[in-house]
């Protein structure tokens, strides 16, 4: 009787085991491979390829435009038991697998976090301006923001460009727009290669950035 219940014991804890043990893939494309790890269970079939479709769909242009150098292999990481919503770096991206759970639609914020991954900074810039930079990015290849009920904000009087994101994106694609064409290339470059300064936006645009935001408040119109 003893042996029976050792017996039963052991197939319960190896099907325990067994259920909740890490799911690693390692999925090539072309030139690109992704390592695709989700340690929970909680993240459905459907959610987990609609990640998987993300980055092959979008990391590949984000590096022919932005840095043919970087790498061509990346780790995302859904991990039950990061709390918050997602980090990057090294080439690697860990998603929180709740906030993924909740926010099944938000697919997009791989690419938010691929951006960062291309970027491949040499050295820190401003914090407003890489996540700005990032959201440029998002908005550029996002395929699934406006299901995700994500855009770019209306501007309003209490924003300032150091609040970073969403709002600095709206003003960067401004700039690039309406004042010089290649200053979201020019300005990933400079942080790329650790030449970013205050002075960067004057020998971009001929203008300093508190100038540039000024300009901003009175026509900020970017459709």
């Amino acid at each position: 009787m003893k042996r029976s219940l050792l017996t039963l014991s052991m197939i319960c804890l190896l099907f325990c085991f067994g259920a909740n043990a890490q799911q690693d893939q390692m999925i090539k494309r072309g030139d690109y491979t992704l390592v695709f790890i989700n340690n929970s269970k909680i993240i459905s079939e459907e959610l987990a390829q609609n990640i998987v479709n993300t980055f092959f769909e979008v990391y590949p242009k984000m590096v022919t435009e932005y840095n043919p150098e970087a790498t061509k292999k990346v780790t995302i990481l859904i991990d039950l038991n990061y709390k918050k919503v997602a980090v990057s770096g090294k080439g690697k991206i860990t998603l929180g697998a709740l906030w993924m759970q909740q926010h099944p639609e938000d697919t997009d914020l791989v690419t938010h976090e691929l951006v960062h991954i291309v970027q491949d900074f040499k050295a820190l810039g401003p914090e407003w301006l890489i996540e700005g930079l990032a959201d440029c990015g998002r908005f550029q290849y996002g395929l699934n923001n406006a299901a995700a009920d994500w855009s770019l904000p209306s501007l309003s009087s209490y924003q300032s460009y150091k609040m970073g994101y969403r709002v600095a994106a709206r003003f960067l694609l401004w700039v690039n727009k309406f004042q010089e064409s290649s200053t979201i290339f020019q300005l990933n470059t400079a942080l790329k290669y650790n030449t970013y300064s205050a002075d960067s936006w004057k020998e971009i645009t001929g203008k300093s950035l508190d100038e540039l935001w000024a300009l901003y408040l009175q026509n900020n119109d970017i459709d």
